[in-house]
């Protein structure tokens, strides 16, 4: 909370308070001390033409020195300060300091007729400069306030939007894609085997549009934190056959050679079945968009925790032998929207969300992914999760009402796989 403080003073009534005729308030712009003229007034409130008659070599010196200074001139203009004239009145003038921090300056004067200020002036006015930068400093906080409470506004109303349109254009989709297999079947019964082609064409790219809506989909829920774990008991060989057998096309269009590093029985886990699928297909279909006759290998193993209340592990490790990334790469290659670099954005495309979406899933079931990489020489990204989840890990398992039939919480649909002519992630491996 911000710290509270009494409505600040009006220039005028320091003027009165302090026995001056003039007053001005000088403020350092945001991240600079460089000082401007913020107000300048008479004991009446009255505004004054800018900093006519000012010392501006006393400004600086009490932001150089952070102390306060009385000085005076005199009638002929022969008195100096720091090598310049000062000007014909009596001038006091104080630093706004709170902490290290440095506001401004507030400077007064009056005339020679009236006598120089005081020690007890030049206290009066530090106590009054100390209000002061107390209140702008409350002010300043309460304008970050405000401004953060907009922008998180601002990015709930873009999640909820988001959300909406995701599930607006999923609706058509969904259905052209399934008129399009129905079309295929009937080509195929018919024997008009020319327009097969064709219709798989549309296949693809409403898969590969529908899954750059989900991605999107997933983000919003995401950074709303709405995203939900629907953990079950399931064989994790199926679920790994699964992704594999889905990004073959990719890998075979690549020339890559694939090894499984893997048992036939990897026995069962309790986890976000389709959480944990997506994840290992983006892996999987990274490694093979980057890498060009090579090699990508899957190793998969159940490890004990490195403390025993972390219980057995789960990790995922898909290595390749691509085209890498460079150390500030790595850096970078798990925020949203973020890519390896634009010449890699324009070879092999992608909108940058895959990785950052698979470890925002990993993180929500109590893991993470690490990434290690050399530029030319290939990657190893690594999965690890806990194999069990308890129910203290989900919340409450609802479906929700705004996905379209056959859709789960990750935001895929169960028949919606990699599709060779458009991969669906982005990030370089």
């Amino acid at each position: 909370m911000p710290r509270k403080s009494s409505t600040p003073l009006a220039l005028h009534e320091v003027v009165r308070i302090v026995g001056a005729e003039h007053a001005y308030l000088f403020l350092g712009a945001e991240g600079s001390e460089r000082l401007t003229l913020r107000s300048a007034r008479d004991a009446e409130g009255t505004e004054l033409p800018g900093a006519v008659g000012c010392s501006m070599t006393a400004v600086e010196r009490v932001r150089m020195s952070r102390e306060a200074l009385a000085v005076s001139g005199t009638a002929d203009g022969a008195a100096e300060f720091d090598g310049v004239p000062l000007p014909p009145r009596h001038l006091l003038a104080a630093p706004l300091l709170l902490g290290h921090r440095l506001f401004g300056v507030v400077y007064l004067d009056r005339g020679l007729a009236r006598g120089p200020f005081s020690e007890g002036d030049v206290e009066i006015l530090i106590a009054i400069a100390d209000h002061l930068a107390l209140a702008l400093e409350t002010a300043h906080t309460e304008r970050l306030a405000r401004s953060q409470e907009a922008a998180l506004d601002a990015n709930r109303a873009k999640s909820t939007f988001i959300a909406h349109m995701s599930h607006e254009l999923r609706t058509p989709l969904t259905a052209i894609i399934g008129y399009s297999e129905l079309l295929e079947e009937e080509f195929q019964d018919r024997g008009d085997t020319p327009y097969i082609p064709d219709v798989q064409r549309i296949q693809s790219a409403a898969k590969h549009l529908l899954s750059l809506i989900n991605n999107m989909l997933d983000l919003s829920k995401i950074e709303a934190g709405k995203m939900e774990l629907y953990l079950e008991e399931f064989a994790l060989h199926e679920v790994v056959e699964e992704a594999v057998l889905s990004v073959l096309p990719l890998l075979e269009r690549g020339q890559n050679s694939f090894v499984r590093s893997y048992p036939a029985d990897l026995g069962v886990v309790r986890l976000d079945r389709m959480k944990l699928r997506q994840v290992l297909l983006n892996l999987l279909s990274n490694a093979a968009k980057f890498t060009t006759r090579g090699q990508i290998e899957l190793e998969v193993v159940r490890e004990p925790g490195e403390r025993p209340e972390d219980g057995e592990q789960l990790f995922l490790r898909v290595s390749d032998t691509g085209i890498g990334m460079s150390s500030e790469q790595i850096k970078r290659i798990f925020e949203e929207y973020a890519q390896g670099s634009a010449a890699t954005t324009r070879r092999y495309g992608g909108t940058g969300l895959g990785l950052a979406i698979s470890r925002s899933f990993c993180q929500r079931m109590r893991g993470d992914i690490e990434v290690a990489s050399s530029l030319g020489e290939g990657s190893i990204f690594t999965v690890r999760v806990p194999t069990f989840l308890g129910p203290e890990d989900a919340q409450e398992q609802e479906q929700d009402p705004g996905y379209p039939d056959g859709l789960g919480d990750a935001g895929m649909s169960r028949s919606s796989e990699v599709v060779p002519d458009e991969p669906p992630d982005e990030e370089p491996s």
